[in-house]
């Protein structure tokens, strides 16, 4: 009888910390950056509970460059095409500096062009340190809240396979 009374208590207490977490959460779209020999260098992650009806998103969830997460935005403006979201990036400008404030990154894409470009440089100013062309890698879809659900399902399997 207690065990019973303990697994509802925890199927309870899960169930009310992964439920309100879906209203939240919306579906994250990944977008990866590759140099011209297919080098992936980077990736960019929105919510599209960011993106307004026309296509344009103004903030990020997760943008890395060369492994360093990107915090500082100078200039940020990307579209997604809101009738196909998985096509990924229509346009991408960006002027960017990492945690670590060490380089800045300054960017631009525009699929109707086919043209990217990305360079780096010194968050001080000065002349580029380095030039690369660039192209759009593969587009990913991730809903978090449905993983948390995933993994609380299993921990309350887990949990009822032990107290039985």
């Amino acid at each position: 009888m207690f065990k019973s009374v303990f697994f509802t208590l925890a199927l309870l207490v899960s169930s009310a910390l992964v439920l309100p977490q879906t209203a939240q959460a919306g579906l994250i779209i990944t977008q990866q950056f590759q140099l011209e020999d297919g080098t992936i260098f980077g990736r960019l992650s929105i919510d599209i509970d960011d993106i307004d009806e026309f296509g344009f998103v103004e903030n990020w969830q997760l943008f890395e460059l060369f492994g360093t997460t990107m915090t500082e935005n100078y200039l940020f403006s990307a579209q997604y095409n809101p009738l196909n979201l998985l096509a990924g990036l229509e346009f991408l400008s960006f002027d960017v500096s990492g945690i670590d404030n060490i380089f800045a990154y300054q960017g631009f894409w525009d699929k109707a062009l086919n043209l990217g470009f990305f360079d780096i440089f010194s968050p001080r100013g000065g002349d580029p340190v380095d030039f690369f062309n660039i192209r759009l890698g593969a587009v990913s879809v991730s809903e978090p809240a449905s993983w948390l659900l995933f993994l609380t399902a299993g921990f309350g399997l887990l949990l009822r396979r032990r107290l039985v």
